[in-house]
């Protein structure tokens, strides 16, 4: 059922999806910002530590994989999830391609925002 082909009336059931939809991409840009900064912030941790991990006969590595990268990881696939179901609630088929797509740009939003605060830096080496 395409755009084009519904009836020029929206039934409640399609209003409620469709603003949820946008609902959740809105905040969706807030909840990858805040997961793409975590992750800066375990990828800083990392580098920073990596010194003191050695002098102490140990390693830093895997630190902001496991701290950032899980977290990042569970705040995609919640946002992928709600965002596929709202979709298809809303535009069936064509919903699920804009449910992918929308995470994707939101998750964009996300790293670029965290790139400017790192300076360029969120998974550096």
């Amino acid at each position: 059922m395409g755009v084009a082909s519904r009836a020029p009336y929206e039934t409640y059931e399609l209003k409620r999806a469709r603003t949820a939809f946008w609902t959740y991409v809105g905040i969706g840009v807030g909840v990858m910002t805040v997961a793409w900064t975590w992750m800066g912030f375990a990828t800083l941790e990392e580098i920073t530590e990596q010194g003191k991990a050695e002098a102490a006969g140990t390693t830093m590595a895997g630190f902001a994989a496991l701290i950032g990268g899980v977290p990042l990881v569970v705040a995609h696939l919640i946002g992928l999830s709600l965002l596929l179901r709202a979709g298809w609630r809303w535009w069936r088929g064509e919903g699920l391609i804009c449910g992918l797509g929308a995470t994707a740009v939101v998750s964009l939003i996300g790293f670029g925002v965290a790139q400017i605060l790192f300076g360029g830096q969120v998974l550096a080496r």
